[in-house]
């Protein structure tokens, strides 16, 4: 007889196959199939508190065990792809320009895989990574720094003279790419008592941001300081906190324009492209999101100019 768990990820597991959601990252999948369960709720219900399903148990009883075994398919195949992603995809070799002695690449390696692994636990943290980890699947940082380095205006000017960064094109894009991947840190050491503010944005206070830098030193040994602060940094407010750095105001927007990216979109008629419409939303809420308004300014022209 079926176990309410296998019964779980039999309902979750036909979810998941989808067509309409084959183009989605796989957190962003499960973001969608946790809303549709939300949604639904009142139609769910009655259907899979029946003897065929789950008896006798209430929604929030089914709500949850329908959660358990999303997070369980989602790890199943996600985990194996951030592993990949952190051992092939990601040049570790623009950290030398941060530390005064050599660590071994496999050591920062296993640091960030646990750390991926510890993010996924939590479900605010897991939240918060669908956007990043968006960003990196499908390479939103990559297009968008490659043309900011070649034009050499607002961006380019931020990253290499006030960041002061010594790398090159390659090396920043790394430089980003990680600081997306440590965006959630800050979810690590979050209470549920966060604001709806904090919880829609995924900004917190600087307060806040240095206890968790506070422990991400002593936690997180093997990450240079300069690394972790653009990681906790990418998670407070520009507009507050006028200090953040040029990676940090990046990978807020890459992770904010990502958590809702649909590759393949068809465009209708006359109307803006998918970046340039999201852009030009975050150009007139800037504020509450706290995104450098200049930053977003020139990306707009960048989508505008490649029709992104």
């Amino acid at each position: 007889m079926s176990t309410d768990h296998d019964k779980a990820k039999a309902f979750v597991g036909r979810l998941l196959q989808n067509p309409s959601l084959r183009d989605f990252s796989e957190l962003q999948r499960e973001e969608q199939i946790i809303q549709f369960l939300h949604v639904n709720a009142a139609q769910l219900g009655p259907t899979l508190s029946t003897p065929q399903f789950f008896a006798g148990k209430n929604w929030n009883q089914i709500f949850s065990i329908l959660l358990n075994a999303l997070y369980e398919l989602v790890n199943d195949e996600l985990l194996p792809k951030l592993e990949e992603l952190i051992r092939s995809k990601l040049d570790l070799a623009f950290l030398r320009h941060m530390r005064q002695t050599r660590v071994d690449d496999e050591l920062v390696q296993k640091q960030l895989i646990a750390f991926a692994t510890d993010v996924l636990k939590k479900p605010d943290a897991r939240r918060n990574f669908t956007g990043a980890y968006s960003a990196l699947v499908f390479g939103i940082a990559d297009r968008y720094l490659t043309v900011a380095f070649d034009q050499k205006k607002y961006v380019h000017f931020e990253l290499t003279k006030v960041q002061r960064l010594r790398m090159n094109k390659e090396e920043t894009r790394n430089f980003v790419r990680l600081t997306l991947l440590l965006r959630p840190i800050v979810n690590l050491g979050m209470s549920t008592a966060a604001t709806q503010q904090e919880r829609s944005t995924g900004m917190v206070q600087s307060q806040f941001a240095e206890k968790v830098m506070h422990t991400a030193k002593s936690e997180m040994k093997y990450i240079p300081e300069q690394a972790l602060k653009s990681a906790v940094d990418a998670s407070l407010s520009f507009n507050e906190n006028r200090f953040v750095e040029a990676t940090s105001r990046l990978a807020a927007i890459f992770a904010a324009r990502s958590r809702s990216y649909q590759p393949n979109m068809r465009v209708d008629r006359g109307a803006d492209s998918p970046d340039k419409s999201w852009i030009s939303v975050s150009r007139r809420n800037y504020k509450y999101y706290g995104f450098d308004i200049k930053m977003l300014d020139e990306l707009y022209k960048i989508a505008a100019e490649n029709n992104w």
